[in-house]
């Protein structure tokens, strides 16, 4: 997978697009990658609200309790732009949406390190800041691996290719 090394994180783009069936099969698509970048990075930020929301009905601590709070809202929204995106039939639409929020989202200030700062340290808190991260590192192999199927933000974006008819 030569796209994944083109990636800020290639050994995670391997071993998480590894993982999947078609991407082993598909060779070096980059479009074909960044479609599963979007469904894996939808997935790894579930489960990472699935575990905050888990430990929203545990925790006693309020500061610990608005960290996973805020963190959970944050992810779920961001999952929710990729969730968005799958199904689109325009592909360079979809990618373009998704790069489009992932823009947005970094010139946001928020961040869960941020929303946990006060948070006494625990397993939890611990645990929360690595899902987090990991998901934020699978959105940067996700951007570029969009930027490579769909070339970077200020390049125009490729035509469809169309069929000549070759009847008089």
């Amino acid at each position: 997978m030569m796209a994944c090394a083109k990636t800020p994180h290639p050994d995670v783009c391997i071993t998480v697009l590894s993982a999947i069936p078609e991407c082993r099969a598909g060779g070096d698509n980059p479009q074909l990658l960044a479609e599963h970048a979007i469904r894996s990075a939808a997935a790894i930020g579930a489960a990472a609200g699935t575990f905050a929301h888990a430990e929203l009905d545990i925790v006693k601590d309020t500061d610990t309790w608005q960290c996973l709070d805020e963190c959970a809202e944050d992810i779920e929204e961001a999952v929710s732009h990729l969730d968005d995106s799958e199904g689109d039939v325009d592909i360079a639409a979809k990618f373009r949406d998704v790069r489009l929020f992932m823009d947005v989202a970094d010139r946001d200030t928020w961040s869960c390190e941020e929303s946990c700062r006060d948070a006494p340290p625990s397993p939890v808190k611990a645990t929360m800041l690595d899902k987090n991260e990991a998901f934020e590192r699978f959105l940067r192999i996700t951007r570029s691996l969009i930027e490579q199927a769909i070339g970077p933000v200020d390049a125009p974006t490729p035509e469809p290719a169309t069929t000549t008819d070759s009847s008089p």
